[in-house]
């Protein structure tokens, strides 16, 4: 007999799909600004929301569960595949964005992995310090450091293509 704090798999289901239909354009703009690649965002996106759907009410806050889970799953994806990032994402995988955002993802590949998240996670999916922290399982101070470390770094990288017209 189920008690009235256990949940049926029609509602875990109910409240994944629920998740899925108000984050899923931004989480996946942000896992492609963050991957540079549209196959490996769509992949962690999808195993996600899978693994949120398994764990069933495991998952008390399906939404930071979902985006700390799926930016880990893209983050182990790239380093299975033992790629090197790209400076900029190829035309066509750019062009799910708003067109201003190729010249911002070709700045990312200067960054490390936890600032480029950040970033993306700041700027793509507009989420304050607080939302970072609980997407990258991590704490706010982290994020802080993060932020302010990829900024001077993405003010150096203006500079010096500055510099260079």
């Amino acid at each position: 007999m189920a008690g009235p704090f256990v949940m049926d798999e029609a509602q875990d289901l109910t409240r994944v799909e629920a998740v899925y239909r108000s984050t899923h354009p931004v989480l996946w703009r942000a896992l492609l600004a963050y991957t540079g690649d549209r196959d490996l965002a769509s992949d962690a996106e999808s195993e996600a929301f899978a693994q949120a759907i398994r764990r069933g009410a495991a998952v008390v806050d399906v939404a930071a569960w979902v985006w700390r889970s799926a930016f880990a799953i893209a983050a182990g994806m790239l380093a299975a595949r033992a790629k090197v990032r790209p400076t900029s994402a190829p035309a066509d995988e750019t062009s799910a964005l708003d067109p201003s955002m190729a010249e911002f993802l070709s700045m990312l590949g200067s960054l490390s992995d936890q600032q480029r998240a950040c970033i993306v996670l700041r700027y793509v999916a507009q989420l304050d310090n607080a939302g970072i922290a609980a997407a990258l399982g991590t704490s706010d101070g982290t994020v802080r450091v993060q932020l302010h470390r990829a900024h001077q770094s993405l003010r150096r990288t203006l500079k010096e293509a500055d510099h260079g017209r």
